[in-house]
């Protein structure tokens, strides 16, 4: 009998073990089923903490911006640039004057520009490296090489006009006589200065009645009218060589930068595209408003 009571309390004990045994390990597996869930957003920390380093290197990729010029400067050709100021204004130019630093008396002009600003048109033939204009009735011709620049009945000798990167450049005593001015240099040389007081009768100066030369004509295009009905600025064509860039279709312009390695300044120039004709070197004739008639 009693054998049989202790079986039966063995047997109740057993199965109460058991049922612990059971909940314990049900309760240490609970959180492994969780610790997948825990360890997901794992992966969606990586793409934060990335942007920060591409947004850090984004500087790096953007190349500093050259520095505007200082003059006066020195250019990889040997001439020293300078600004140009008319009746004690800045004035605002695609080309420098210049001089040479074995001849610093002497500056050079972008004629072509100058006068635009006074509100005298050029006619140029590019072909023949050639100016023309008018200022009060009095005719002005010069050629690029040729020390003989013509105002009005006098020949002025000795420097010839330079064509260099598509701009027109006459030496500074031509303004002397042609708009009975002052030329001179800026206390720091900086500058060029030129002083007048002559005043401009739109009427009798520009381009009207001057003839660009048959060569030129030829580079223009076809002819819309010829004889006594063309255009004698375009010679019919309805075109005319942009003044601005000589007919080049780009201007040089002038930076500066700091290598990166020594530290030091230098100038640097590039080519870019003249504003006023996109490129392509030729406007519309200002004499007969591109139809090419007279």
């Amino acid at each position: 009998m009693k054998r049989a009571m202790l079986a039966g309390l063995s047997l109740i004990l057993c199965i109460a073990l058991c049922s612990c045994a059971d909940r314990q390990q049900s309760g240490t597996d609970a959180p492994s089923s969780v610790a997948p869930a825990q360890s997901e957003p794992a992966p969606d920390k990586s793409p934060v903490n990335s942007e920060p380093a591409q947004s850090e290197a984004a500087p790096n990729e953007a190349e500093p911006e050259a520095e505007a010029v200082t003059y006066p400067f020195e250019d990889d050709k040997g001439r020293v640039h300078h600004q140009i100021y008319i009746n004690g204004k800045l004035t605002e130019t695609d080309h420098d004057a210049y001089t040479y630093p074995d001849e610093p008396k002497g500056a050079y002009y972008p004629i072509v520009e100058i006068l635009e600003h006074l509100g005298v048109e050029c006619l140029f033939d590019e072909h023949l490296v050639t100016l023309a204009t008018k200022i009060n009735g009095q005719v002005i011709t010069c050629s690029a090489d040729n020390t003989d620049i013509v105002v009005g009945k006098v020949t002025l000798g000795g420097t010839a006009p330079e064509y260099i990167d598509g701009c027109f450049y006459v030496p500074s005593y031509t303004f002397m006589r042609l708009l009975d001015a002052t030329v001179d240099f800026t206390s720091g040389r900086n500058g060029v200065t030129m002083t007048t007081d002559m005043v401009i009768d739109p009427d009798t100066s520009g381009i009207s009645g001057l003839s660009i030369s048959a060569k030129a004509v030829s580079g223009l295009g076809e002819p819309h009218y010829s004889g006594a009905e063309a255009c004698s600025a375009c010679g019919g064509t309805g075109k005319s060589i942009c003044t601005a860039c000589s007919g080049t279709g780009g201007t040089t312009q002038f930076s500066q930068s700091r290598n990166p390695v020594t530290g030091q300044m230098a100038i640097q120039s590039s080519r870019v595209f003249c504003s006023r004709c996109g490129g392509s070197g030729q406007t519309a004739c200002s004499l007969c408003g591109g139809s090419g008639k007279r």
